[in-house]
């Protein structure tokens, strides 16, 4: 595997532990005394069963996609940016979709593959002219409307076009009734009646049997002066040209983009419109995926970008809101029907995404109105290339909003090189800019493209939030500014890995309730054999912390647990380490620690205590704040510790050199906001991200689980602004 392999899946040096203050506290970052025994040092189970679930995770996001005979492959490795697989499998059943406005397609049934116009780039929904849609096996229809579309609003609308005002009319019997206007000297109405065949696996033929001008018949008086439709009409563009009687076509560019691929094997025409069938020869038959919804589209496999979100190695339904209603999706105005509708995970990271129709929209009837009366295509295109122009247009506005970073934002900042250990910075830095550099000329991309954004590490604002790590181990956090750094530069931070990011705390105050104290001694730090204390319980008294649960001198004698008493205070050493030094301890109700003092033995040599973060030191029990809690690191500089009856309160002295996060107008009480760099949730990369945590269902304080956010936010809805930005509500869906 090569380095720059490695740099995206491995967290290197920044892993290993930060060189403490030169303190009475030093110690309390992760040293081992000579009679601590490994065991101390096994790691949590906690930690163990994150790990299971990392694996399990991982394992889906590296799965190849395969169904209905088809099937991707890998050709990259799978990183926190890329699935390493081109192209998607798209089924669909039941979808009237249109490319824009009334140009598009009923479709009945299709298997096909979503090919990136580049290899090693996602396909972008945002983008049609990145993808190429290669159709295996389908039935299709276009009506009246969609025909009428395509030849007057695309085929036919350009800057010099012969033809106007085109109406196409399908008829039972096989037969296109095709009205419209001719230029020659003036415009002169016409009318065309015909059928429509295949000339090739490429070319559809339209062949007049009938033609009428300026409403009158004009069969025999062409027939007789050897006169055909070509030599009225000069017409011959790049998608249709005039040979003869015949307009002749090409099948797969009778829209605008999306580029099309696709062999049609039947066409029948009736008053319902002219139904293609479609096949390739590569699928027998289509067999539905388990997760294929009864109306809608599945995508499966490869990476996939909405806006700021890319979900790779996609699972993905897209479904109506009203299962009754025809499902109409227009990919040029997708966002629109995004920011209408809503989507959920489950927790293996598989998506539901449910729009409305999109002529349910309020601004269905406007975009409409905008449609009839758009520009005409160039001379030069001799198409309505007008469409493709408008929507790269409006693409290229939208991603300015996308992409915005604020100067102090930007990735040059120096905050990440801060929260790093100074010894790895610069070979760190050194690897993650050549591996970018080495995969944007591979891939011939601009320093900014789909997979990063310009922006540092993320910042974080929590605000009157329950804020568990794990389990019950946690704080409530009044109002906190922080900073997510990923260990290795160039990464962006993945939800699903406390380990491969750290998060730096620019300031604020939370509280640590006490029985989650004490779960983070009962489930975490005290998760190993044989041990000295046990099933501790805190709780405050006249400002002072007391402790109880059961003490074994010297981790084993006298073989039961004994039980014990402490009581003393709990402060802040220094900006990185907290002391709880008691000043009582009771043995069985037997008061001890005058007795411990007259005979100089320290509680650290009767019970033995050291693991990651924390240490029993002389009668000092010391915590480093960083490391104590379980992953990931939390770094921040202590202002001070106050023991209070709601739980320890830690207040953070502010880093004014740091940008802050910014909540969006009309944040509630109580949320999670996270804003600019590139967040990993599910196997959804978030480029420049803008995503706001919320529980509608709690009007009090919310509650937000690190560990399990995916149980939680499946349980939930995700809303996508026309911005991308998320709102992710964990209030549960009825």
């Amino acid at each position: 595997m090569s380095a720059c392999a490695d740099a995206s899946s491995t967290t290197g040096d920044a892993t290993s532990p930060r060189s403490g203050p030169q303190s009475v506290a030093a110690g309390a970052a992760g040293h081992e005394s000579a009679s601590d025994s490994d065991a101390s040092f096994a790691r949590p189970a906690l930690e163990r069963a994150k790990a299971r679930q990392l694996a399990a995770e991982q394992r889906i996001a590296a799965r190849v996609p395969a169904a209905s005979g088809m099937s991707e492959k890998r050709s990259r490795p799978l990183t926190l940016r890329d699935s390493g697989i081109d192209g998607s499998l798209m089924f669909a059943r039941d979808v009237d979709f249109r490319v824009t406005g009334d140009i598009g397609f009923m479709i009945h049934d299709m298997a096909a593959t979503l090919i990136p116009a580049r290899p090693g780039q996602p396909i972008v929904f945002d983008d049609p002219a990145s993808v190429t849609i290669d159709v295996h096996r389908g039935e299709v229809t276009l009506d009246g409307a969609k025909l009428t579309a395509i030849f007057n609003r695309y085929l036919f609308r350009y800057q010099g076009s012969p033809l106007r005002n085109m109406r196409v009319v399908p008829q039972d019997g096989g037969n296109l009734r095709i009205t419209g206007e001719m230029h020659r000297d003036t415009w002169v109405p016409i009318a065309l009646t015909g059928s429509l065949s295949m000339r090739s696996a490429d070319e559809l033929v339209f062949h007049a049997d009938h033609v009428d001008v300026a409403g009158v018949g004009a069969d025999k008086l062409m027939q007789a002066a050897h006169v055909t439709m070509a030599d009225l009409l000069k017409v011959d563009t790049p998608i249709a040209r005039l040979e003869g009687d015949d307009v002749v076509m090409q099948a797969a560019r009778l829209t605008p983009p999306p580029a099309l691929r696709m062999t049609i094997t039947r066409i029948d025409t009736s008053a319902a419109g002219v139904r293609f069938t479609l096949d390739d020869r590569s699928v027998k038959e289509i067999d539905w995926p388990a997760a294929m919804p009864a109306r809608g589209m599945l995508v499966q496999g490869g990476d996939v970008k909405f806006m700021r979100s890319m979900p790779m190695n996609i699972d993905m339904a897209l479904t109506p809101l009203d299962a009754d209603a025809p499902f109409v999706l227009d990919l040029y105005r997708y966002r629109e029907q995004m920011a209408a509708g809503y989507f959920t995970f489950d927790e293996a990271g598989a998506l539901n995404v449910r729009l409305p129709s999109y002529p349910t929209l309020t601004s269905a009837s406007a975009g409409a109105s905008g449609d009839a009366a758009s520009q005409t295509g160039s001379a030069s295109a001799r198409y309505n290339d007008s469409f493709i122009r408008a929507q790269q247009a409006a693409l290229t506005q939208a991603r300015q909003v996308w992409q915005y970073v604020p100067q102090n934002s930007r990735t040059a900042s120096s905050s990440s090189a801060h929260a790093m250990p100074v010894g790895t910075r610069a070979a760190s830095y050194a690897m993650a800019h050549a591996c970018l550099a080495k995969s944007m000329a591979a891939s011939g991309s601009a320093p900014l493209d789909e997979r990063h954004s310009a922006a540092s590490a993320p910042l974080i604002h929590v605000q009157n939030v329950d804020f568990y790590v794990a389990g019950r181990i946690g704080f409530h956090v009044r109002s906190l500014d922080a900073q997510m750094v990923p260990k290795q530069p160039g990464q962006p931070v993945d939800f699903d890995d406390p380990d491969q990011y750290d998060i730096r705390i620019i300031g604020g105050e939370v509280v640590q309730p006490w029985s989650a104290m004490a779960a983070l001694f009962n489930d975490y730090l005290l998760d190993y054999e044989p041990r000295s204390l046990n099933d501790l319980r805190l709780k405050p008294v006249d400002g002072k912390l007391e402790v109880t649960g059961g003490i074994k001198l010297w981790n084993h004698f006298p073989g039961v647990w004994l039980p014990t008493t402490l009581s003393g205070t709990l402060v802040a050493k220094d900006e990185r380490h907290l002391v709880y030094e008691p000043s009582s301890v009771k043995v069985l109700g037997v008061p001890q620690a005058g007795l411990l003092r007259a005979l100089d033995i320290p509680l650290a040599s009767l019970t033995p205590f050291a693991r990651k973060g924390v240490t029993l030191q002389g009668n000092q029990m010391v915590f480093d704040q960083n490391t104590v809690f379980p992953p990931p690191v939390l770094q921040g500089r202590l202002a001070s510790a106050t023991v209070t009856d709601e739980g320890l309160l830690l207040k953070f002295k502010r880093d004014g050199a740091l940008a802050t996060a910014k909540p969006p107008a009309g944040a509630g009480r109580s949320f999670v906001w996270i804003e600019s760099g590139d967040v990993k949730m599910f196997n959804s990369l978030v480029t420049n991200t803008r995503t706001y945590i919320e529980d509608s269902s709690n009007p009090g304080v919310m509650k937000f689980n690190l560990y399990d956010y995916r149980r939680d936010v499946a349980k939930g809805t995700i809303r996508m602004g026309t911005d991308g930005a998320l709102t992710v509500d964990l209030a549960a869906r009825k």
